[in-house]
Order: C-alpha cells, then sequence, then structure tokens
C-alpha cells in the first residue's frame, strides 16, 4: 500500500512540477548531454548545496530534494561532511562567505548535540544517537577548528569521541547505537575522526580505541579483496555508496597511522579498488552494461552485479579513492578510471531546470527511478561530486 501511495504521489507531483517529467524522459531516452568544463559543474553543484542549506533555514543542510515531498528537513550527519566541501571550495576561489555558510552549519551542529557528546541520527532532530552520523559531524568540526581555531569546534569533537570510545565493543566495532543496530565496516570513516581528533589533543585513548577499529576492519577482509558488514543491512548487497565510505575511510586513516598497519591498509585496499576498477573497464560499454556503461548500484560478495542502475553517489567516491591511489603509486590507470566516472556524472548534472532542486544537484540514482534514493537528490552527492572534481583538479 505504502509502495502505490508513493507512486500516486509521485504522478501527482510529476504533473504539477514539468521539470520533473523532464529528467524522467531525458533518462528514459538514454541519451544525455556532452558535459561542460569542471568549473562549470563544480559551481552548480556549489550553488545546489547553499541551496540546501537556504532550504533548512536553520544552518544545516535539507538532506534530499525528492520529486514526491520537495526538500526535506536537515540532515546533522551530512552537514557535518558538508563543512570541510565548503572551506576548501573557499580556499579554492578566495570568498570568504563559504566559510561563513561552514561556520553556520558547525554552529548548528553544536547547538543540537547531544548531552551524551553524540550526533542525532536521521533527517531532523531526533533523540537518538547513531555511531557513524557523530563520526561525520566530527570531520566537519575538526576542519572548522584547523580553519578559525575556535575552541568550540574541538571541544564538541573531542565530547563526541569520548562518547565513540565508550561505545565500541571490546574488538574494535561499533554494535550499539548503529544503522540497523549491527556493524558495519564503513564506520572506520569514523575512526578516521576520532584519529584526526588524537592528532590534535594527544589523547592515546582515543588513538588506541581507533587502531582497535582498524584492525577489525582489516579482520573482515576475504582473500578476493572483499570486506564483510559493508552494506546497511545483512541481508542485502553493499552499495559502491558504503562500498566506497569503507575503502576511503581505511585510506585516510592509513595517512594517520605508520609502520606495517599502513601498509596492510594500503595494500588491501588497492586490491579491493583494483577490483572495481577492473570490472567497470569491462564493462563500460553500454551496449552490454546493464547500468548503460556506468558502475552498477551494488556489487555481492564475488565482486558482481546484476543492476539496471548506478549510484551516482558511489561513482564519485570511488573517483576520489583511485585518484588518492594514483597520487600514492602512479599507477595513471586509476586516475582514468576516475576522469571517466566524474565525466558520467558531470554529464547527469542538470545545469538549466527552473527547479532549484534539482539545477546544480546529483541524483541519487541514474536513471532517477534506480534504487539508491529514488526521484531524489541528495545532499552527499552533491558533496562528493564537488569533492571529486576538487581533487581531480589538484592533480
Amino acid at each position: 500500500m505504502k509502495k502505490i501511495i508513493k507512486v500516486i504521489s509521485l504522478v501527482i507531483n510529476s504533473i504539477l512540477h514539468p521539470s520533473h517529467v523532464s529528467i524522467i524522459f531525458r533518462d528514459l531516452s538514454k541519451i544525455l548531454p556532452t558535459p561542460l568544463p569542471d568549473e562549470v559543474h563544480l559551481n552548480a553543484a556549489i550553488n545546489w548545496l547553499c541551496k540546501s542549506q537556504d532550504a533548512a533555514k536553520l544552518g544545516g543542510c535539507a538532506g534530499v530534494y525528492t520529486f514526491e515531498k520537495g526538500w526535506t528537513g536537515p540532515y546533522p550527519e551530512t552537514t557535518g561532511y558538508i563543512i570541510p566541501t565548503f572551506i576548501q571550495y573557499a580556499e579554492l576561489t578566495g570568498k570568504t562567505e563559504y566559510v561563513d555558510r561552514a561556520k553556520r552549519m558547525g554552529d548548528w551542529e553544536i547547538s543540537i548535540q547531544l548531552s551524551s557528546g553524540a550526533v542525532r541520527g536521521g533527517v531532523g532532530i531526533n533523540e537518538y544517537p547513531i555511531v557513524f552520523n557523530t563520526g561525520q559531524v566530527m570531520l566537519g568540526w575538526v576542519a572548522l577548528y584547523k580553519k578559525t581555531q575556535a575552541k568550540k569546534y574541538l571541544d564538541a569533537a573531542v565530547k563526541a569521541s569520548e562518547w565513540l570510545v565508550s561505545n565500541m565493543d571490546d574488538d574494535g566495532k561499533w554494535s550499539k547505537n548503529t544503522f540497523n543496530n549491527i556493524p558495519h565496516a564503513y564506520n572506520v570513516r569514523v575512526t578516521w575522526a576520532l584519529l584526526k581528533v588524537a592528532a590534535l589533543t594527544g589523547n592515546n585513548t582515543f588513538y588506541a580505541a581507533a587502531i582497535k577499529n582498524i584492525n577489525w576492519v582489516l579482520s573482515q577482509y576475504k582473500e578476493n579483496a572483499w570486506f564483510g558488514y559493508m552494506s546497511f543491512s545483512l541481508d542485502k548487497q553493499p552499495l559502491t555508496h558504503t562500498i566506497a565510505y569503507t575503502l576511503r575511510g581505511l585510506l585516510e586513516c592509513s595517512f594517520l597511522v605508520e609502520g606495517a598497519l599502513k601498509n596492510e591498509i594500503l595494500e588491501k585496499v588497492t586490491k579491493a579498488s583494483l577490483q572495481i576498477k577492473n570490472y567497470y573497464l569491462l564493462n563500460e560499454d553500454a551496449a552490454i552494461s546493464k547500468s548503460r556503461g556506468f558502475l552498477p548500484g551494488t556489487f555481492n560478495n564475488k565482486w558482481k552485479s546484476g543492476d539496471g542502475y548506478s549510484c551516482l553517489t558511489g561513482n564519485v567516491q570511488m573517483a576520489i579513492i583511485w585518484m588518492k591511489l594514483y597520487k600514492i603509486n602512479g599507477d595513471k590507470s586509476f586516475f582514468d578510471v576516475a576522469v571517466k566516472n566524474i565525466e558520467q556524472v558531470k554529464s547527469t548534472q542538470n545545469l538549466n531546470s527552473h527547479n532549484s532542486g534539482i539545477n546544480g544537484g546529483i541524483a541519487g540514482s541514474y536513471p532517477i527511478w534506480g534504487k539508491y534514493t529514488n526521484f531524489g537528490y541528495p545532499n552527499w552527492a552533491a558533496k562528493f561530486f564537488a569533492d571529486a572534481i576538487m581533487l581531480k583538479n589538484s592533480i
């Protein structure tokens, strides 16, 4: 019944918003425009993120623009990691207004931080804490502290770190206060934040807890370079989005540790990234690829997929990982495949829509009705898209 109601709502909203219909017909036609220069697409994505912040009105960024209901409420988790993107864009352009926007995000996050130190879960201002969300907001607070030296941001990150350590299992995983109440390998992005706070404060407790989690994630590694627990739920295949969360978290941790552990992380992340790269190159011809030449939305534990859609967020996240590996090992094939993915996602970005919720945004899926955040434009897709373009141009 819920699906029927959603379909009816989508039909009604599409009639009221021709901009929705144009995206649906574009994706049905399988004809995408030629991408424009990076700067055009980057500026459009940043402007869309500004609109998402303005739509939420409180300082945080609206989570998603949906065909069904328009802008959702503010999303603490993703607002947190949009902060470093705005700071980087401000440094790139010399426009301090984006630092001001980042400060408003960080201050809003402090204003709603739970008394325990944790960050609230879900879209809106909910009462329950979530481990992953806490780590993502910490990344924002750390970036603001480094930019402004305002102690309130570091204090908030330290309080959040103390909560994370107190909630960690003895073996280094988090299984309490997690999405779907199960452990996730992608929580290593939380560990990345924990290591950053440890580096700023010299807190050995934070550092030791981070190492425990890294070792737990590495213990999930299989011979074919697959990591267990990368999905949102145990009965579903992980999205490229959460696979990339896992690999990026590990990769960033490798820059903050030394010795054998650093080498082990780099080896395993490289092997997993090669699996995805090789699959993509073998299936990029749209004539033989169900996902139209794009990366598929999910993979199974054999690194195979039968998906007919692509998770655009995961595509640009993987592009970031491939480019970072290129900077480490000099293998240009990583850079080349990253550029291909960025160009594909650029081609899906609508730059002419009169609808502010669409113009400059990045959809959850291509085609728009794909299974990931279907008929919606999530703010994290635009965030990682902007990050990928800025990284590409820095290289």
